[in-house]
């Protein structure tokens, strides 16, 4: 029976079964769904419109397309005639070595062609090992087809270009022989845009006769030369804003796994956007044939549609030193957790580019990103104008972020009429996500930003419009109000500062430190603010006038009254704001702050360092001069001979002797310096008269419950034991916020006074928990003053194997970082003080 005769008696028996007596096109729709019900098999309406005539016919009908409709109508005859039809093949001129040199042409085009479009180098992208495993599963796997799943921008074609070249390497011994075609879906389109047949295309492209079937021709091969056919297909993004194309072209995916059914010599390995799988996942859902023959791969997540897997540290690593060409060592760990996802390297490549050295330690990094992301998918985009609409109107959907970030879709149908291409792009470039909810046990559809900054984005750019663009103090309370557990609230504040350092006005930046930030929170934004404040020094045309500048350093210098030393965040904001700073004065401050860091680091090469510098400044309005003390700090720490007693006369002689009524920021810093600097000596009696002379200096402003008095009295006590462990306590209990190094010293305090009041085993517990703090914060000085405390409590407990142990232990430390003797002697002073 030849295959006119195949047709026309498929269509008899058809309609005899279903009964239809004058066939239509909108009962091809039915048959296509009875024919999914009976086999669970897809045959597309469009091929049952092509056999009853309603369709034009390009090409010859597949082996699959006719035994289905066969098994349909439960025909053997006709099974068995297709059967016999398709080895009557004309085998003249079938040369696989031809076709495998057709493929490999094909194949090496693509992946030029993804070379040229590369967002960066080529030679500066990495091979994935997750997509080598998953790949090697299944190829092995009885699987027909595979796909690489995720958002845009996470390098789904790049780790697809890897695989082929390693296949065409042969480095795999699974892939060694295997041919490999590497088409795009572009390639499928015809230009009379009918039904899409990819195994008529593939027989095109790799010249394989008309009247072979693929699968046969594949199969004979693979008995002669054990060579399998996999079939790489990319590109789905260059068709998806053609809605109907990509339905075509979708449909025509799912005939070819269909075709190729159970042949284990054709592999199909495909790349999705999440967006273009869900509309792929929902063809095939109901047949549970054809999702047997799905592979997800070992890192599907079924909540977001992905089986990418973000980049691993060395991966990052990886592409940092090819980038860079510097030790990855040095990139800021912050920037590198944010590079493990791709589609920042491409940005990142390009802030490189202008800046080689661009590294900073906040955020600031990530939101130039996402910035550059916005401007390039959005603002430089068709429909520009549409998409900020629309996106404006999902923001005010979610009640400007107060309730969750995603939104019915139902409540967007006049946007979605109105922005129908805009929505699209949005979708395709990886801006918005539909998702599908469970609620009540009926599904609902929802709109959502995929990256949570993004929205952030848009949330501030709605709020600042909300303001008419003035950041002032109305805006302020509106955050402080509405946003109070709300964690989008930290957010917005880094793009509303991004924002005013932008525009260069810091009339109202006080109002960012009065609501209610934890201490980590501020420290976090002052370094933000100083590292804006020198990428714009950089990069921006004009200068911030000098009055705008002292309204920020003024604002930054009360919040650095903190003394949180052991906050990383701090001192990298005071090191930042040293480059920024304009004024001797401000200079001044933040080298003072710094010493104190250098101090209780015991690094006597910085500070040596930072004592020049302040040689080059005039202490005009300060009461205790701060490069006195740096300069007395940095003698004893060099490890001279002169005289403890001589240098503490130095500190004293360089306090002021007026008392203070209201305490400025250069009071307070300098105090807390002047004070540091005398621990570090071995003259008792001169650091209680020292001491003594700065509680009557500022009697009247260490009542108060701010860092700076709780501080000032327990360095005092420290060195004195003046207070009473029960005002400590109350201290405590009253829960004032305090920084994380006040409370390390509080607690050493208390354990000093525990060891005087004989209570050794609770001094001993207090003053372990504070040596493993002050060991974690490299707070070297106060670990030495720790450890003498934990020998002498030791020492009255006549645990004399431990404190042998503690004390080895501590002069490993000493000869680890370089301390020297003598400052071990200090410690052991200030411990002979307290008995």
């Amino acid at each position: 029976m030849d295959e006119p005769d195949v047709l026309k008696e498929l269509r008899s028996l058809i309609l005899l079964k279903t009964g239809i007596r004058s066939m239509t096109p909108a009962d091809c729709k039915t048959i296509s769904i009875e024919i999914s019900k009976t086999l669970n098999k897809n045959v597309s309406e469009t091929t049952i419109k092509r056999l009853f005539g309603f369709a034009m016919v390009r090409h010859k009908f597949s082996r699959f397309t006719l035994t289905t409709l066969s098994e349909y109508v439960n025909n053997q005859t006709l099974i068995s005639a297709i059967e016999k039809t398709e080895n009557q093949v004309d085998t003249k001129g079938l040369n696989w070595k031809e076709t495998e040199e057709k493929a490999k042409r094909i194949t090496d085009f693509t992946i030029k062609s993804i070379k040229n479009r590369s967002g960066i180098p080529y030679e500066m992208t990495i091979t994935r090992k997750f997509s080598e495993h998953d790949f090697d599963d299944f190829y092995n796997s009885n699987h027909s087809f595979m796909a690489f799943i995720s958002q845009p921008g996470y390098g789904k074609t790049i780790v697809l270009a890897h695989l082929a070249e390693k296949i065409l390497a042969a480095k795999t011994k699974i892939t060694q022989g295997t041919t490999l075609a590497f088409i795009t879906a572009y390639n499928l389109l015809n230009k009379d845009n009918t039904q899409i047949n990819i195994e008529a295309q593939l027989k095109n492209m790799l010249g394989i006769s008309s009247s072979d079937t693929l699968i046969n021709y594949v199969e004979r091969n693979y008995k002669q030369n054990q060579k399998k056919l996999i079939i790489f297909l990319d590109g789905f993004s260059e068709v998806m804003l053609l809605r109907d194309t990509l339905n075509e072209v979708l449909t025509g995916i799912i005939d070819f796994i269909c075709a190729i059914e159970n042949s284990p010599t054709i592999k199909l390995v495909m790349n999705m956007r999440s967006t273009t799988w869900a509309r792929f996942y929902d063809r095939i859902r109901g047949s549970s044939h054809l999702k047997k023959k799905w592979f997800p791969g070992n890192y599907f997540n079924i909540s977001d549609s992905s089986n990418i897997p973000p980049l691993t540290e060395k991966e990052v690593d990886l592409i940092i030193r090819k980038i860079d060409h510097l030790d990855y060592k040095n990139i800021n760990p912050r920037l590198k957790s944010q590079l493990k996802f791709p589609f920042h390297i491409q940005l990142y490549y390009q802030l490189k580019e202008e800046d080689p050295e661009f590294n900073y330690s906040t955020n600031i990094t990530f939101y130039e990103l996402i910035s550059r992301f916005i401007q390039d998918k959005i603002y430089k985009s068709n429909y520009y104008t549409e998409k900020i609409l629309f996106l404006k109107k999902v923001i005010q959907l979610t009640d400007y972020g107060k309730k969750q970030n995603s939104v019915y879709k139902d409540d967007l149908i006049s946007e979605l009429s109105a922005f129908k291409n805009a929505y699209s792009e949005l979708l395709s470039d990886g801006i918005l996500m539909e998702e599908r909810l469970l609620n009540s046990y009926h599904p609902k559809e929802y709109v959502r930003f995929i990256h949570p900054h993004i929205f952030e984005y848009f949330l501030f750019i709605e709020l600042l419009e909300k303001f008419q663009l003035r950041v002032g103090n109305e805006y302020f309370h509106y955050i402080r109000e509405e946003y109070k557990s709300n964690h989008a609230r930290f957010h917005i504040l880094q793009w509303t500062i991004r924002f005013m350092v932008r525009m260069g006005n810091f009339d109202t930046i006080d109002n960012v430190f009065q609501l209610g930030l934890t201490r980590y929170e501020k420290n976090y934004l002052l370094l933000f603010i100083a590292e804006n404040l020198d990428y714009r020094e950089k990069y921006a045309k004009d200068k911030l006038s000098g009055h705008q500048i002292n309204l920020l350093h003024h604002a930054i210098a009360k919040e650095l009254t903190a003394f949180d030393f052991s906050d990383s965040c701090y001192k990298e904001a005071i090191e930042a704001l040293v480059k920024v700073a304009t004024t001797e004065e401000h200079l001044m401050l933040y080298t003072s702050l710094l010493s104190i860091y250098n101090i209780l680091e015991l690094d006597a090469t910085s500070l040596i360092v930072l004592e020049n510098q302040m040689l080059k400044y005039k202490a005009g309005n300060w009461n205790i001069n701060p490069a006195v003390v740096i300069s007395v700090a940095s003698y004893k720490l060099k490890n001279n001979n002169e005289d403890d007693q001589i240098l503490l006369e130095r500190l004293e002689k360089n306090i002021s002797p007026d008392t203070v009524d209201t305490l400025s920021v250069n009071d307070a810093v300098a105090t807390i310096l002047t004070m540091h600097c005398a621990l570090l000596m071995n003259y008792p009696k001169g650091i209680i008269r020292l001491f003594e002379k700065l509680s009557l200096k500022f009697h009247n402003v260490i009542q108060n419950e701010d860092p700076f008095s709780k501080l000032f009295m327990s360095l005092n006590t420290l060195a004195k034991e003046v207070f009473a462990a029960e005002s400590i306590n109350t201290c405590f209990r009253k829960k004032i916020p305090a920084t994380h190094y006040l409370e390390s010293i509080q607690t050493l305090t208390s354990a000093y006074q525990l060891y005087r009041k004989r209570d050794y085993d609770q001094s001993l517990f207090y003053a372990i928990d504070c040596l493993e703090y002050f060991k974690t914060h490299s707070l070297k000085f106060v670990s030495l003053i720790t450890y003498e405390l934990i020998i002498q409590n030791l020492k009255s407990l006549f645990d004399h194997s431990r404190q042998n142990e503690i004390m080895y232990e501590r002069l490993r430390f000493a000869e680890q970082n370089n301390i020297s003797l003598k400052l071990l002697n200090t410690t052991s002073d200030l411990i002979q003080l307290r008995r």
